[in-house]
């Protein structure tokens, strides 16, 4: 099992760090080491690496203590070293298992976790820690929030993410779920109303007047649900 070691991540140094958080949301700020600063809790999806099993499309199985990182979007695991690792072959691998969780690897996008199965089509879910923007500092300690990173940024690969921040400037991240679609030849869409019906091309016309009469959110998983539950049973 090919493995890629993991860099600290870091933003630009400063001579003092830490992180304020307020529910789903931190505030790291200039020079903050985010893996000291944010509990493991926050950055990692289970609360301690678990068993695990990593299925090869050769048929080769590995085990290993497994995790889900939020700040890369990957699974890591935990060498004989204690090493905290990332696997380096995702194109070569099935899919993984962490107890009863499921998960597969999307090409540039990292690992997503199956939530639902509707038989021709699949539900999976991908977690991050993003970066939704940065407060800038201003005089007697005092900050004021800026729009000028504009994107999304998020946490996907060793070498963290540079933000460009100037001083004691702060960035803010929040956690954030992607969803994803997976058809019946195991292919991958986000979820959309234009994948929905590449999946579905033949329930087009009934799809969209469900669409229509009902508001979906294709960021909300239970709109989600109840939508992939109407689209399998519609013949």
């Amino acid at each position: 099992m090919k493995i890629c070691i993991l860099t600290p991540i870091y933003f630009l140094i400063s001579i003092s760090s830490f992180a304020q958080s307020t529910g789903n949301t931190y505030k790291v700020k200039n020079g903050t080491d985010i893996s000291q600063a944010i509990p493991f809790g926050e950055r990692y999806k289970y609360e301690l690496f678990r068993n695990g099993k990593v299925y090869f499309r050769n048929g080769k199985i590995s085990t290993a203590k497994l995790n889900y990182s939020l700040f890369h979007g990957e699974i890591q695991f935990i060498n004989l070293q204690n090493d905290t690792l990332m696997l380096a072959d995702n194109d070569f691998i099935d899919r993984i298992e962490i107890g009863n969780d499921l998960f597969y690897y999307v090409r540039k996008n990292g690992h997503i976790w199956l939530k639902n199965n509707f038989g021709e089509i699949k539900l999976a879910e991908k977690q991050r820690l993003m970066i939704m923007g940065k407060e800038k500092y201003s005089a007697y300690d005092q900050y004021s929030a800026t729009s000028s990173i504009s994107s999304y940024s998020s946490f996907n690969n060793g070498n963290g993410v540079a933000l460009g921040l100037k001083g004691n400037d702060k960035a803010v991240l929040r956690k954030k779920s992607i969803y994803y679609l997976i058809d019946k030849n195991q292919r991958f869409y986000l979820a959309n109303k234009a994948s929905l019906f590449k999946i579905y091309p033949e329930k087009k016309r009934i799809l969209n007047g469900y669409l229509k009469e009902n508001d979906i959110d294709f960021n909300n998983e239970q709109d989600l649900i109840n939508l992939l539950q109407f689209s399998s049973s519609v013949k």
